[in-house]
């Protein structure tokens, strides 16, 4: 019944860095760029983000945050404390310069997903956007839990369709990819397997690392 194992770890990562770096207007990395603005104009009827014919140039979409807002947001990312353990310190992986984060591991994306996101964005988004990255940011807080219920992955069956809706409403079309799209298998593949905790890839990754440490030395 289980046709598939598809790795929460790396869906999650990549899933985060599309949003992600999409809000923080990354250059090279955004998945608003003119290309997508040029799908909106086929495929969608969003008149607020299609090129000004006058000017040439393409207007500021409501999800992407202006160079003020990426500065605010980082030196708040930059300041904060986690315990010993919990995650790397992110302080290190803000670029001050370029406004973007650089460096972090699957694990620090996993913590900024499910814990950060909808803390750091709260102040900076309008209502519609901040609420769909937060629904999307507890799907796979819920999904990823020690403890997990059958009746919780049921729900979140029903709830990921309609999260990917409100995200489609948003973002351009070239915003998604696969790794969207396997967002759906997540919670019927726990269901029908077993919990996330005892499949995804962090476990291994660790024996790998420890192993060439080992043989390194």
């Amino acid at each position: 019944m289980l046709r598939h194992n598809l790795d929460v770890m790396h869906i999650e990562k990549n899933v985060f860095e599309n949003v992600f770096n999409t809000v923080l207007d990354v250059q090279g990395k955004t998945k608003d760029n003119a290309k997508a603005r040029e799908d909106i104009a086929i495929y969608c009827s969003r008149r607020e983000l299609e090129r000004d014919l006058n000017s040439g140039r393409y207007p500021k979409a409501c999800y992407a945050l202006d160079k003020a807002q990426r500065k605010s947001f980082l030196d708040w990312v930059a300041k904060l404390k986690f315990p010993d353990g919990y995650v790397s310190n992110l302080g290190r992986c803000v670029d001050p310069t370029k406004l973007r984060m650089f460096g972090m591991k699957s694990h620090d994306c996993h913590v900024f997903m499910q814990r950060l996101l909808p803390i750091g964005f709260k102040n900076f988004l309008p209502k519609n956007v901040w609420e769909a990255i937060t629904e999307l940011s507890n799907f796979f807080k819920t999904l990823t839990s020690k403890t997990v219920l059958v009746r919780d992955l049921t729900r979140l069956e029903k709830d990921i369709p309609v999260i990917l809706c409100k995200l489609e409403t948003i973002f351009p079309p070239g915003f998604f990819n696969s790794m969207e799209h396997l967002s759906i298998h997540l919670p019927q593949e726990a269901r029908i397997g077993v919990p996330v905790q005892f499949c995804w890839m962090y476990p291994l990754e660790r024996y790998i690392q420890i192993i060439l440490i080992n043989h390194i030395h």
